[in-house]
């Protein structure tokens, strides 16, 4: 066991490892013995505090390689909207649109080496000396953790090998076997997810830890993607996971009536305990356990933008898309990013770095003062007087601290510095704060993380009830505007949103339901949904395919820029910087096959029984 009898305690996620070798043990005889040196699945799970040791090291599935939304490492959260070309990683291009993905180059996932981890203490429940109430309670830990980790191996490859017990060596027809069609996975884990509500201890093993709600979130989450891809990729019996999202988004809104006051501080706070509609979240603490995003974003390492397509789907404060609002300033090919970031969703403010322009004075990293132009500090004064924690001060700091003196902050431009600049101009900070420790090192930060909350649930409840035709517009002011109210955005009046709302959508796609898809975007913008939200929508292609264009770039900023970096001279898009060309205009763009995953070919090569996806 790593950690120390504080993190048991504390109920810290993602702090413990089970380090033990399950040897299985034999008493047949006195010359045949269980080894007394080691521990044996007879000797390791007998006791609930067994169960609990060793369920500890179930939490690790939370950043797990093999999951798109991964709390782990720097940008790994982004990496599911990086995928969905909602974000750029400026470090390199998008696999999809670049049509770089191959059975030889699989994009990975292929792993169940945790569902065999999950097996083994489901396997050996029975035995163990639990009471009845006790052991229906592990069981139910481990449903929940078995199907997370099937959600995300059925989003990526469809059907998959469905295995609800460890595998001897004489199993040789499962494990050298063909895969489990895609309907008997998913009647599995919505079956397995059920029996655990109703069996698993209501606040599980204490604070933080998976009880009922947690089950209930997994549910509404799983039951969502499944019911629309169904519905988008012409399966059938989708009713059944958006009825079960329904009754159990409703249970949870019930029981998490409060939602944060302040968009970003879901984000940006140290302890989330208590904080109003967090389910569940991974925990830091000083010398304990310590995250790197923090002083990540305050570095030169972040390699995730946004780029302008996405900027663009934010809707202006009066309510309406770019397209149509009179408030939207940035149309222009001489608007510069002080004039498209003017009078929008003040969410893509608490995403993406506003403008402005500062001057640093001698003598100190900290210093700085206002330059000449009034202009300049226009955004200054905004996000200061939004922020009333004190811990987003503008302008921004690097990690040192060092006072960046400009935004935007394009990489290798005269006179700039190299932390906190990116490609595009539009530089992500979902995790700046100023109140965390990045100083002491790339891991000393103990912001925590959330990983559900009733947000994503909120919006899960929403878009089931628009695909069951119930959606109208006491769903959207229990909802949607219940969300918008805290960025002082218009409520949405679903009668408004006609065919003209907004010309610039995805005309495959009903006016209302692109909205409400828009608003899951814009509030869960950087948790990493978009790659399988646009999989199940089977719209991958508007989403994939544009190009990432940066910011305008008015006379000042372009004398400033890097000979690496381009801008359109003609066009709409005039003005824009650019870093890579258009992937249809090199003959690549997002391919109908890949809306599911290839089998890696290494696995077709050992499994003749395996059948590779469609189209690979």
């Amino acid at each position: 066991l790593v950690g120390s009898e504080m993190c048991i305690r504390d109920r810290y996620i993602g702090c413990l490892s089970l380090l033990t070798t399950m040897q299985a043990g034999c008493n047949d005889s006195f010359l045949d013995k269980a080894p007394i040196d080691k521990l044996t699945d007879k000797t390791a799970f007998v006791t609930y505090e067994n169960f609990q040791t060793y369920g500890w090291s179930l939490y690790s599935v939370f950043s797990d390689d093999n999951h798109l939304q991964r709390i782990k490492d720097a940008g790994a959260l982004y990496q599911g909207d990086v995928e969905a070309n909602y974000l750029y990683n400026s470090n390199g291009t998008n696999r999809w649109a670049w049509q770089t993905v191959s059975p030889e180059t699989a994009p990975g996932g292929w792993d169940f080496s945790y569902i065999r981890k999950v097996n083994t203490l489901l396997d050996n429940i029975d035995a163990s000396a639990m009471t009845q109430g006790d052991k229906a309670h592990w069981r139910a830990v481990g449903l929940f953790f078995r199907s997370y980790r099937y959600m995300e191996l059925m989003a990526r490859f469809g059907d998959v090998p469905w295995i609800d017990h460890v595998l001897g060596e004489n199993e040789s027809e499962i494990i050298y076997g063909s895969r489990t069609p895609r309907d008997e996975v998913a009647n599995h884990i919505l079956t397995d997810l059920k029996w655990a509500e109703e069996h698993i201890k209501l606040n599980g093993e204490g604070d933080n830890t998976i009880g009922r709600d947690a089950v209930r979130a997994l549910l509404s989450r799983f039951s969502l993607f499944e019911g629309t891809w169904r519905k988008y990729h012409g399966l059938g019996g989708e009713k059944t996971y958006l009825d079960e999202c329904i009754r159990v988004s409703e249970l949870l809104m019930k029981d998490y009536p409060q939602i944060g006051e302040n968009y970003q501080h879901l984000w940006s706070t140290e302890d989330l305990q208590g904080y109003p509609g967090v389910i569940l979240f991974k925990e830091y603490r000083e010398n304990v356990i310590m995250q790197p995003f923090s002083r990540h974003e305050r570095g030169g390492g972040q390699q995730v933008e946004m780029h302008a397509r996405t900027a663009e789907r934010y809707l202006c404060d009066d309510g309406l898309p770019i397209s149509v609002s009179p408030r939207y300033e940035g149309a222009d090919s001489q608007s510069t990013m002080a004039d498209e970031f003017r009078h929008r969703d003040r969410r893509l403010l608490y995403r993406v770095i506003p403008p402005y322009r500062v001057q640093r004075l001698p003598g100190g990293n900290v210093q700085w003062e206002y330059t000449d132009d009034p202009k300049d500090r226009e955004y200054l004064d905004l996000m200061n007087e939004l922020d009333k924690t004190g811990n987003r001060p503008f302008p921004v700091w690097s990690w040192q601290p060092f006072t960046i003196d400009r935004m935007p902050h394009i990489k290798g431009a005269a006179g700039s510095l190299a932390p906190m600049s990116n490609n595009t101009g539009y530089y992500v900070y979902m995790f700046y704060n100023v109140e965390t420790n990045v100083i002491g090192g790339a891991e000393f930060s103990t912001t925590d993380s959330p990983i559900f909350h009733i947000e994503e649930v909120m919006l899960n409840y929403a878009e089931a009830m628009y695909e069951q035709g119930n959606f109208d517009q006491s769903v959207a002011d229990l909802t949607i505007n219940r969300l918008r109210q805290r960025v002082d955005m218009p409520t949405m009046t679903v009668s408004a949103i006609t065919e003209a709302f907004d010309p610039a959508r995805d005309p495959r796609v009903p006016p209302v339901l692109w909205e409400i898809r828009r608003e899951r975007m814009v509030e869960l913008m950087g948790e990493g949904f978009g790659f399988h939200d646009i999989r199940r929508w089977k719209t991958a292609d508007w989403f994939i395919n544009p190009q990432p264009l940066g910011v305008r770039m008015n006379e000042q900023f372009r004398a400033e820029m890097p000979a690496s970096m381009k801008w359109m001279t003609t066009g709409p898009d005039a003005g824009r910087c650019y870093k890579l060309d258009a992937p249809l205009s090199q003959g690549k763009g997002w391919k109908e096959h890949y809306y599911l995953y290839p089998i890696p070919v290494t696995q077709l090569v050992l499994n003749e029984q395996l059948r590779q996806n469609p189209g690979w």
